[in-house]
């Protein structure tokens, strides 16, 4: 069996990035997360810091995505929808529904 690599940041920072981008900023995001502005900003600078990048530049009031961010967020996008999905096939399977393959 190989061995996988051990990821040093949870979907929840993941989520946090997210959120920032598509409520347009740290406040907005910490609302529609239902979490204090101070624990999305700590997720985000936590991703920033284990991966050695920036994900945000701030200019003025405002974080923008920096090109490095704009990656980040695409990927993070996948990987928090394949998480769910992963997770909508396990509950189909403890249901009884079969998995079925067309061809």
């Amino acid at each position: 069996m190989a061995v996988l690599p051990t990821p040093h940041i949870a979907l929840e920072q993941w989520r946090a990035l997210i959120a920032v981008v598509e409520s347009g900023g740290y406040a907005q995001a910490a609302e529609a997360l239902f979490k204090s502005q101070s624990s999305v900003s700590y997720a985000v600078q936590k991703i920033e810091s284990v991966l050695g990048v920036r994900a945000f530049e701030i200019q003025g009031r405002k974080a923008v995505l920096t090109p490095t961010g704009h990656m980040l967020y695409r990927r993070a996008l996948a990987l928090v929808a394949e998480a769910g999905d992963l997770e909508q096939a396990a509950r189909r399977l403890s249901a009884g529904w079969e998995a079925e393959l067309g061809l």
